[in-house]
């Protein structure tokens, strides 16, 4: 076999299997992707985990907050990078420790 017969069985193949493959996913495909789900992140300093009404509090009044935990969900473990703010916002803001 020579280079050229080579490369012409190489194509078919390649376009053949390529061909077979967008056909099989094409019938996987059922659905369109959904799309991400927006949210809404709180950071406040020096609150704690009980100081609102959705978590529990009964000395501070939330209602606000309150309506929105209830149409949406509650964050309910956590973890702090540091226990000082400023560490904190700059490991949400760049993702790490």
């Amino acid at each position: 076999m020579d280079r050229r017969e080579f490369l012409k069985k190489g194509f078919f193949a390649t376009a053949a299997f390529g061909s077979v493959l967008s056909c099989c996913t094409a019938m996987t495909k059922t659905h369109p992707p959904k799309k991400p789900l927006n949210f809404v992140f709180f950071l406040v300093d020096d609150l704690g985990w009980a100081d609102l009404g959705c978590y529990g509090s009964t000395f501070n009044e939330t209602p606000a907050i309150d309506k929105l935990a209830s149409q949406g969900m509650l964050f309910t473990d956590a973890y702090a990078a540091n226990p000082v703010c400023s560490p904190t916002r700059a490991s949400i803001m760049t993702g790490k420790d």
